[in-house]
Formats: structure tokens, C-alpha cells, sequence
């Protein structure tokens, strides 16, 4: 079991190794003889972009009102019994057809 996890162990630091080198660009503490200065300054690019179109903004009149609707009323008496009788036989009509 010891030489098991010895094996894991040498492999994950063999596979780990590049993730830890260094790769010569940092020298830490290490002084070979020449100093390379670099200085970096900003560059500044200054494109012109050409000012965009005026926008054309249209105004559209509102639509007209919709006409006025016309009520119509029956100039003829109303029965109410007449109405009351339809409601009577429109209920006994349902009360058939769940019923039965």
C-alpha cells in the first residue's frame, strides 16, 4: 500500500513539473552579468471616427377617433312573462338532458 501511494505521488510531481518550471523569464534573484531594461510606454491610437447622420425623426399625426357606436333601442313594449316563460323552459330543457 506505502509503494502505491509512493508511485501516485511521483507521478502527480512528474506530471506537475512544467506547471512549476521556470522557463527562463524570471530570474529571481539570479544576476548573469546583463541587465536587459526595457521600458514600455503606452501607445496611444487616435482614430477619427466621423461624426454620425443627423437622425431623421418623423412625427406621424395620431390616427382619428374610431366613429361613435350607435345604440339602438326597440321601440316595442317587453313582455316579461315572455321572458320569464323562455327562462323557465330553457331550465327544465337543461334539467332534462343532465337528468336523464
Amino acid at each position: 500500500m506505502f509503494y502505491k501511494k509512493l508511485i501516485i505521488l511521483l507521478a502527480a510531481v512528474a506530471v506537475s513539473a512544467p506547471a512549476f518550471a521556470d522557463r527562463g523569464r524570471r530570474h529571481h534573484g539570479h544576476h548573469y552579468g546583463h541587465h536587459q531594461h526595457v521600458r514600455h510606454y503606452p501607445v496611444v491610437h487616435h482614430y477619427y471616427y466621423p461624426p454620425p447622420p443627423p437622425a431623421v425623426v418623423v412625427y406621424h399625426a395620431p390616427p382619428p377617433p374610431p366613429p361613435p357606436a350607435f345604440v339602438y333601442y326597440d321601440s316595442r313594449p317587453h313582455n316579461g312573462a315572455a321572458i320569464f316563460a323562455g327562462a323557465v323552459l330553457g331550465a327544465a330543457i337543461v334539467h332534462h338532458i343532465t337528468r336523464h
